[in-house]
């Protein structure tokens, strides 16, 4: 089972490495559809954690954070005070204990220690790691023209405004009304006594006790 999941995912990162030297060879400097979705996961509450809750996700995970996209994206999203007040609203989201509550489910350890012994688990990895493409977009990294937008963002002061600015955002207001609001609060603190986050739990329980 294991295996017939692990050669299909290998020849996909396969592919990915092979669009990663067209992106070389046609200069493209914009954020793939995929790097943009792999940033809002990770910078989301709701979602974030998504890598390490299996080793097929993993490998996605890093396939794309071994390459400059992803952290030119965060550096980026950095400096935009907008991007900060999705995360931190995101925090205080009911979906956030949600998310993190299925890490009570014993599957995901037992496939994590699944793959500590599959061979083909760690000749992936090495695939990614070793991929020459990637070490090209790292020392070409330098000549990125993303680099230089990145510099001038961050000593503009339109920057600076953006920031200064914020607490009247109406996204930041929004985001003080949610942390005030005791309604919130309690839907919050209501997913811990969930029996549906547990279901993964409770499954193996029941099948322990058999």
């Amino acid at each position: 089972m294991r295996r017939r999941l692990l050669l299909p995912l290998i020849f996909t990162l396969a592919l990915s490495n092979a669009h990663a030297a067209q992106h070389l060879a046609t200069a493209s400097h914009e954020p793939s559809a995929r790097t943009l979705a792999m940033a809002d996961r990770c910078t989301d509450f709701t979602t974030n954690g998504w890598a390490f809750k299996s080793p097929r996700n993993f490998l996605q995970w890093l396939d794309v954070f071994t390459t400059p996209d992803i952290h030119l994206e965060f550096a980026r999203r950095s400096l935009d005070p907008r991007q900060s007040v999705r995360t931190l609203s995101s925090l205080i989201d009911p979906g956030m204990p949600r998310n993190y509550l299925e890490w009570t489910n014993p599957a995901i350890y037992a496939e994590w220690l699944r793959s500590a012994v599959d061979g083909e688990f760690y000749a992936a990895v090495g695939a990614i790691l070793t991929d020459p493409q990637r070490l090209a977009r790292w020392l070409e990294l330098p000549a990125d023209p993303r680099v230089g937008r990145l510099l001038a963002q961050a000593s503009s002061p339109n920057t600076l405004i953006d920031w200064l600015a914020a607490p009247n955002d109406p996204a930041t207001q929004a985001l003080f009304a949610k942390a005030a609001d005791p309604a919130n609060l309690e839907r919050w603190l209501r997913e811990f006594s969930e029996p549906g986050n547990y279901a993964g739990l409770y499954a193996w329980i029941e099948q322990a006790e058999r």
